[in-house]
């Protein structure tokens, strides 16, 4: 929750990830330490703001309250990716059977699991291993494609003919 809210403030503008180890600038604008110390290297100018860093602002203290508002926002999202990861095992799971998705029904263009195959519901169906219709269904859709882009790039020939048929009719008229 608080990651999904705060996330593009608890972010280092350079390395745009979640701060390692924050520190902040007199400026006010929070880096990471390793981010800030090379871009100070480079610059004594702030990366954000432009304005000056004294020297004596090299040795800035870590921020521990963003260094912990960013561990826990790591943990969180952390933790989201492990649901989100288990509910895609989830999902390749039969709603009927719990068993796992291994067969694509061709006949009702849908994923099976070994116990749907042999059930009344698919009697008489042809299946497929998923890998294998997947690249059939790969293929015919790099097809459509191609015949997409020739379609387009045809239509875009006769969208210019028109423009150029309308110039000549204008300067005519």
């Amino acid at each position: 929750m608080a990651s999904a809210l705060y996330s593009e403030d608890l972010t280092c503008s350079i390395c745009l990830t979640f701060f390692t180890d924050p520190v902040t600038l007199p400026c006010g604008h929070s880096f990471c330490r390793g981010c800030v110390t090379a871009a100070l290297s480079a610059q004594e100018l702030c990366p954000q703001c432009r304005t000056a860093v004294p020297t004596e602002g090299r040795s800035l203290p870590t921020s521990h309250i963003l260094k912990s508002l960013s561990e826990k926002a790591k943990d969180e999202e952390r933790r989201k990716t492990e649901q989100s990861q288990q509910k895609i095992q989830v999902a390749e799971l039969c709603p009927e059977h719990d068993e796992k998705l291994k067969l694509f029904c061709v006949t009702d263009q849908q994923l099976a699991c070994i116990i749907c195959r042999d059930g009344e519901k698919h009697e008489g169906h042809r299946f497929k291993p998923i890998k294998e219709a997947a690249a059939a269904l790969r293929q015919e859709l790099e097809k459509w494609t191609e015949n997409l882009c020739g379609d387009v790039s045809a239509t875009e020939s006769l969208a210019d003919s028109q423009r150029e048929e309308i110039t000549k009719t204008k300067a005519k008229s």
